[in-house]
């Protein structure tokens, strides 16, 4: 028995007591009050439905993902008021609406809605984040108000959904590297034959060389039949990802995050680049992506889900380094297949990794640097003058608006 009912009791028994007819009443009206509020306590989330539905789980930043909400009561109690509150995770946004700050939970998504008797209620938002990651949204805490309004019940549902934001991607220009005949290099279309690769025998065709009609058998089939070779394949690309952005000893991990959002955003913007291309490709660096690996990987590929995968990659990947990029680096040369063009994407001076480049064009590797940021033309020409190939990389504005990456040099 509740105090409140207590109370309500001794009101009456002293009215009766008394013989005062407006204290009787009192008591017994603040007794209903209270049977009331204790059926909506025990039975008031009984029966109620809270589904949350996600259109996608991934998106590009800048873009939104289509969420419904549907709560569903379905018992013949009618609910004053269903409030639900979903917890959201740091640098979710809703459109058009405002996240609650609660001391308890943080911020959440507030619902609030009146229900009749088996009434089901739709409604729909739209969820975005102020940078690419992986977010929640969820779980959900109920609660319920009787007849009268004062809360009753509620209870916490540990329905969570996450989603992934990508980083932005923009035009991006392609990157020349020569078609090579033989061994593993691929064309960018799958077009050109090497005549080193003979793959068969195919039907003449209008416009085949003559020098390719294969006299033997044409001779024994009675019809001309001409020589199929497989196509040549281009040098196979390795973006290795730098997101330190200072010198310093490995125990700092001071970083910027503007500028680490810029460096994934030309990251996946040439990985785009290079997919359209048609070109195998893969991405490496040394960064946590929600797993206990220090370093995070897309193996070489060629495909239309590539870029998916590394845009993927881009959006778990950790705003601070796990290793140092002279360790990646060396990793690199140890795993990656000779033949290989590592493209370092960069913002920093290469001078405290030139040892390691060596290394890997000893190791039979091509490396090309890509210089960001605001000392990119300094950066360079450091590169340049180890020797390596080292162009300049910049968008035409601010990652949340630029609309396509310039590579001169």
């Amino acid at each position: 028995m509740t105090p409140r009912a207590l109370g309500a009791i001794v009101l009456i028994f002293i009215g009766g007591l008394l013989t005062i007819p407006v204290v009787v009443i009192l008591g017994l009206a603040a007794l209903l009050l209270e049977l009331v509020h204790g059926l909506w306590a025990d039975r008031g989330l009984d029966g109620v439905t809270y589904v949350r539905r996600l259109a996608t789980n991934r998106t590009s930043w800048g873009d939104e993902i289509p969420m419904t909400i549907e709560v569903w009561n379905r018992k013949r109690l009618p609910l004053a008021w269903l409030r639900a509150d979903d917890l959201a995770s740091d640098g979710v946004t809703v459109r058009g609406r405002d996240l609650v700050q609660t001391a308890e939970s943080g911020d959440v998504l507030r619902n609030i809605w009146t229900l009749a008797p088996y009434e089901r209620v739709t409604r729909h938002v739209r969820l975005a984040a102020d940078r690419r990651g992986v977010f929640e949204i969820g779980p959900v805490e109920l609660s319920v108000g009787d007849l009268f309004a004062r809360p009753a019940a509620h209870d916490e549902r540990p329905v969570v959904d996450r989603f992934i934001v990508r980083p932005r991607t923009v035009p991006a220009p392609g990157l020349t590297r020569p078609d090579r005949w033989g061994d593993l290099h691929r064309s960018r279309a799958g077009l050109a034959e090497d005549p080193s690769r003979f793959a068969g025998i195919r039907p003449y065709s209008p416009g085949d060389p003559l020098r390719r009609i294969h006299a033997m058998t044409s001779a024994r089939l009675g019809r001309p039949m001409t020589k199929k070779f497989e196509p040549s394949q281009e040098r196979q690309v390795l973006i290795a990802l730098d997101i330190e952005t200072q010198n310093g000893p490995g125990w700092d991990i001071s970083y910027t995050p503007e500028l680490v959002e810029t460096l994934c955003v030309t990251a996946g913007s040439l990985a785009r680049s290079l997919a359209a291309e048609r070109a195998a490709f893969g991405i490496t660096v040394a960064g946590y992506t929600r797993t206990r690996m220090r370093f995070a990987d897309v193996a070489i590929a060629e495909g239309p889900a590539q870029v998916d995968r590394v845009l993927d990659l881009l959006a778990r990947l950790s705003s601070f380094p796990s290793a140092s990029f002279e360790r990646l680096l060396a990793r690199i040369r140890r795993t990656t297949q000779a033949g290989t063009t590592v493209i370092v994407v960069t913002a920093r001076d290469p001078r405290a990794y030139l040892t390691e480049l060596r290394h890997l064009r000893r190791a039979g590797l091509g490396v090309v640097i890509l210089a960001c940021g605001a000392d990119a033309v300094a950066d360079a020409a450091v590169g340049r003058a180890a020797g390596f190939p080292a162009r300049i990389a910049w968008l035409d504005g601010p990652w949340q608006t630029a609309s396509r990456l310039v590579v001169s040099g």
